[in-house]
């Protein structure tokens, strides 16, 4: 299992229509930011998770609901959800499961952990690497209050124009330019580390 260390709660920020589809908008539950994750979702599971926020319930279950059913008979339980790693513009993610007195980690993409994860009440968690490599800029016209004193995934960087197209690209909702943009911000960084 992932060092606590090493890893922050994270909440749905919004579930955004984009030019190259869907895109679940992952921010830190725990501390303001202005830094968002974008994760490109395909429609179902955006279906199922905006579903599942706004408490409309389907007729029949779908594969979300039939999965939390399932491990209900069986009297397993999810603790958690981690996203954990992210290779190329793939995410990965965990779901730590409590089945009997054992604990199960079953790997599994990231939309998938969050419908589940939205169903049950359980924390989704993300590594802080997997943050600073994906996470892009937004602004809007107010302020949240921190929750915490400050942000300890601050990174340092001497970005600025990168950081600024990439603000442009989200306020105009372009997620593909802002992933191209993030790519190349994370090119930028491997090579100065």
């Amino acid at each position: 299992m992932m060092p606590e260390e090493d890893i922050f709660e994270v909440k749905i920020s919004d579930i955004s229509v984009t030019t190259v589809g869907f895109a679940l908008i992952l921010k830190p539950a725990h501390f303001s930011s202005k830094e968002v994750v974008p994760i490109f979702i395909g429609p179902l599971e955006a279906y199922s998770i905006s579903n599942e926020l706004q408490k409309i319930k389907n007729p029949r279950p779908n594969t979300h609901d039939l999965m939390i059913s399932i491990l209900n008979q069986l009297g397993a339980r999810i603790l958690r959800v981690i996203i954990n790693d992210l290779v190329g513009n793939i995410f990965y993610a965990t779901l730590v499961i409590q089945f009997e007195d054992r604990i199960l980690e079953i790997d599994a993409r990231p939309s998938d952990s969050v419908a589940l994860a939205i169903r049950v009440g359980c924390p989704v968690f993300m590594n802080k690497k997997v943050f600073r490599e994906s996470a892009v800029i937004i602004s809007s016209g107010e302020e949240e209050q921190p929750v915490v004193e400050e942000n300890p995934l601050k990174q340092k960087s001497n970005l600025e124009i990168l950081q600024e197209r990439l603000q442009k690209a989200i306020e105009e909702e372009n997620y593909e330019e802002a992933a191209r943009i993030r790519d190349e911000i994370k090119q930028l960084k491997q090579k100065d580390n």
